[in-house]
């Protein structure tokens, strides 16, 4: 009698759950002031509260909480797989009941206090850009354009020595101040940056960084090559100011970190968009990326050169899936390209260089 009671308690937590998904997806496909109201009041009330009070703690609640999450996966599983070979199937059907009904309150959080995003139509419009539909000779002259700031901003950098990531966190936050000068929609206070407490071992995922949508706290992987870490944290930012889309965040990323003081974040952000247009250009036309290529300064390639052997030690299979799996958590969120996304920013960065 006590497991039916536990069970019935279960399937209506379940219902529960799956009444708030749909009332919250109807508010996000609705639009009009109900949705202003989750962008523009409730996230932004409830994303200030959340840094302003993690954010003066200097380790990453979030992480702890995934660790915590973990044990719990392990233990939930021991208890599934005890309840199956000792044929307790009451018990069975209500672990299972109780696994769904976990699964979808997170869900329900993770859409309350940061996924509906990923509904929005792109904020990025608000800034005053549009995607441009490119030719092939418009990323090439993108491409042109890169290459020349990324061989301007190297130069500029060496031999200044690699800073600390508190520093890059610091200088990042500044970037931000400056931007709302030009995109007031950009103003990002409190400031709640984070290294990853797992960041050696996101290097086997290919994670550079990730924003914890139920603490919105940003974490960056410090553990990856120290050039890259500018342009991430500023990436991460954009996303905890409610850029749920890739090229949004790359995008945003971009225009807070080339206009920087410090020759780091612009080399950061002209490097990563380099590798993100000459991908697109030599899927479309392997010569003219080739050109482009061949006048990056050799300081330059040599960083490439340090990047793809940093990444090339920690491949495997857990890469692999790991890629299948943010791929299609992407496709869900309704970015139909998947990864492929994070190279979309092109379109953007024409509108920015007006070319």
């Amino acid at each position: 009698m006590e497991t039916n009671n536990l069970v019935r308690k279960q399937l209506t937590g379940i219902v529960i759950s799956v009444l708030g998904i749909l009332a919250l997806n109807a508010v996000f496909a609705a639009g009009g002031w109900l949705a202003d109201l989750y962008f523009h009041r409730w996230y932004v009330f409830i994303s200030t509260v959340l840094r302003k009070v993690l954010g003066k703690i200097p380790f990453s609640i979030g992480d702890v909480i995934y660790g915590v999450w973990v044990i719990m996966f392990v233990v939930f599983l021991l208890r599934m797989c005890w309840s199956l070979v000792f044929g307790r199937w009451r018990e069975l059907l209500y672990l299972f009941l109780r696994g769904v009904r976990w699964l979808l309150t997170v869900y329900f959080i993770f859409l309350l206090f940061w996924g509906g995003h990923y509904r929005r139509t792109t904020p990025v419009a608000d800034l005053g850009f549009d995607v441009k539909k490119y030719t092939t000779a418009d990323l090439y002259l993108l491409a042109d354009t890169l290459v020349q700031l990324t061989n301007r901003d190297k130069a500029a950098l060496h031999p200044q020595p690699d800073t600390q990531y508190s520093v890059t966190f610091k200088t990042a936050a500044e970037n931000y101040r400056q931007a709302t000068r030009i995109w007031p929609e950009l103003a990002y206070t409190p400031v709640s940056l984070k290294p990853s407490l797992y960041s050696k071992y996101l290097n086997y995922l290919g994670v550079t960084g990730y924003l914890n949508p139920f603490t919105n706290e940003a974490q960056v992987n410090t553990a990856i090559p120290a050039f890259l870490q500018p342009f991430t944290t500023c990436h991460e930012i954009a996303h905890q100011l409610g850029y749920a889309p890739e090229e949004d965040a790359n995008f945003i990323g971009y225009i807070t970190a080339c206009r920087s003081a410090d020759p780091r974040f612009r080399y950061a952000a002209n490097f990563e968009m380099l590798l993100y247009t000459l991908h697109q250009l030599g899927r479309r036309n392997g010569y003219m990326a080739r050109l482009i290529w061949n006048r990056a300064d050799i300081a330059v390639r040599e960083d490439v050169r340090a990047m793809i052997l940093f990444y090339r030690q920690f491949e495997g299979p857990l890469d692999d899936y790991s890629a299948v799996l943010y791929d299609q958590y992407l496709k869900a969120n309704r970015q139909e390209q998947g990864i492929r996304s994070y190279s979309e920013v092109v379109g953007w960065l024409m509108s920015y260089y007006k070319l």
